[in-house]
Order: C-alpha cells, then structure tokens, then sequence
C-alpha cells in the first residue's frame, strides 16, 4: 500500500504522452480531462502519502519530476497550440518550471534532504491546472479571459519562484558544509 503514491506519480508521467496525442489531433476536451485526472492524481497522491507517512526518497523525487514533466509538456503544446502573444506566457513559466527542475537537481545530487512543496508551490500548481483545463475544455474563450487566466498563473508562479529563493540559499549553504 505505501507504493501507491509512487505509483500515482508514475502514471502522472505516462498520461503525458496520450496528453500529446489528444492534443495535436485537436481533440482538447479529452485532452482537458486527461489533465483533470493528472491535477486529482497529483492530489491523492500527495494527500496519500503525508497522511500514512508514506514518503519515501523515490516519491519526493517521482512527484515533482511528474509535476514539472507535465507542465513544461502542457506549456509547451498550448504555446504551439495557442500561438501569438500567448507564446510569452508559456515561455515564461517553461522557464520558472525549468530553473526549478534544474535547481532541485542540483539539491537531490548533493544529497539534500529537501522538504516538500509548500502552500504557495501548491496553490500556484493547482492554478496552473485550473488554467490550463479552462483553457483546454473551453477554447472558445475569450482572448481576455484566456490572458487573466495565464497572467495570474505567471504571476503566481513568479511569486512562488521568489519564495523559494532564500530556501534554496539555504540548501545550498547546506552542501558547502557537508
């Protein structure tokens, strides 16, 4: 029973290629759904595994990298998809969602005990769903509607980028010593 977060995080990452496909044939209803069942996923597991302790180094690894793999694909297809002035938007948070894959990168292979995502990290991801799923399920919405949607998400995501600057300061302070 404790694998079952991983095993939740695990088919996070095997979505992404049907996500794909569903997309690039322009069927983004399907595509919503599939994020819909990513985003409840990537809940229950998290909820799973703090409530019976079932952490594990694997998990703390397999969730963000599930998290970060899904969001810099859906990114990546809805700038493609999107197009315009949309392009930035994306641009940004592939790169906010890189520099933080690359950073927990670094902390994981200098052996740094690093702590779960906190409230911010997680409202600013639960944004990011609702966003992209909006956006999928609904594509006729309006140009405004689309842009204060992915403006709050960069906004949210900036602000959570800045947040965890000191923390990562810290960490790093934390292999100097080791």
């Amino acid at each position: 029973m404790r694998h079952i977060p991983n095993i939740l995080s695990s088919f996070r990452i095997l979505l992404i290629p049907f996500f794909v496909a569903l997309a690039l044939r322009g069927h983004m209803f399907l595509a919503g759904i599939l994020l819909i069942i990513s985003g409840v996923t990537d809940l229950l597991d998290g909820f799973l595994a703090r409530r019976f302790n079932w952490v594990s180094g694997l998990g703390k690894v397999l969730d963000p990298l599930a998290d970060k793999l899904t969001q810099i694909t859906v990114c990546v297809l809805f700038a493609l998809i999107l197009g315009g002035w949309f392009r930035l938007f994306f641009v940004f948070l592939i790169f906010k969602e890189l520099v933080m894959l690359a950073l927990g990168f670094y902390l994981v292979r200098k052996d740094v005990k690093i702590q779960g995502a906190r409230l911010l990290g997680k409202v600013t991801t639960g944004l990011f769903y609702l966003s992209m799923v909006l956006i999928a399920l609904f594509p006729a919405l309006p140009f405004v509607a689309k842009c204060a949607l992915l403006l709050s998400t960069c906004i949210f995501a900036f602000i959570t980028g800045l947040r965890y600057i000191p923390e990562y300061k810290a960490y790093r302070r934390q292999t100097e010593l080791i």
